[in-house]
């Protein structure tokens, strides 16, 4: 691992899949953009694969998975509710991940008004 440092972060991200263990039917945009979340979070496979979250392009939308959906989720847990993913993560584990409501549970707004809140202000 030491000679192909990616691995490490393809590994936290394939875990963390095992880890989230969540009931079928979750929307795949936030599995993967929790698992990339996790990966950027807790990989050790930064700085010497050159793996990070990408810049902020407007065409983005926060369905697009992965990085993109991680990097949202780290705007919203630097600049809205410190604890938003792990609250995410356990209506997933629950089975009570709800399009409509848990984003306005959780921020008092949905994901659509979050989404144009970041790209008005997408600096992290």
């Amino acid at each position: 691992m030491k000679n192909h440092p990616i691995v490490t972060g393809v590994l936290t991200h394939e875990m963390m899949h095992i880890v989230q263990s969540y009931p079928s039917g979750q929307p795949g945009w936030l599995v993967e953009g929790i698992a990339d979340y996790v990966r950027w979070k807790y990989g050790q496979d930064k700085i010497e694969s050159g793996w990070q979250l990408p810049n902020f392009n407007p065409n983005q939308r926060y369905t697009n998975s992965y990085k993109v959906t991680a990097r949202f989720l780290v705007w919203l847990e630097r600049k809205i509710k410190r604890d938003i993913v792990n609250r995410l993560d356990r209506a997933l584990r629950q089975n009570q991940y709800d399009n409509g409501k848990i984003w306005s549970q959780i921020t008092g707004k949905n994901v659509d008004q979050l989404w144009n809140d970041y790209t008005n202000n997408p600096s992290l």
